[in-house]
């Protein structure tokens, strides 16, 4: 798994239950180790922990969608020791 993904999770974790939507995550990773990181090359990686079950996309009604971590995820941080 590359560092984006971990970091993903990583931010995702500190979100818990809520999640983060795009433009929120995206400000995150780019504060920390992905600086130059685009929003197709994010929504790219969230598709990609999406499809290993690690996150899922949320409908909130006011702010729309979110990403959030799901067990699977925090069940991969923890087998990584990074939970």
């Amino acid at each position: 798994m590359t560092t984006l993904l971990i970091d993903i999770l990583l931010a995702l974790k500190g979100a818990d239950k809520f999640g983060l939507p795009l433009d929120n995550l995206l400000v995150d990773l780019r504060r920390g180790r992905h600086r130059s990181l685009s929003v197709p090359q994010l929504e790219s990686a969230l598709r990609d922990l999406a499809d290993r079950s690690f996150t899922t996309p949320v409908e909130a009604t006011l702010s729309g969608t979110r990403w959030r971590i799901t067990a699977l995820g925090l069940s991969a941080l923890q087998e990584e020791g990074l939970a």
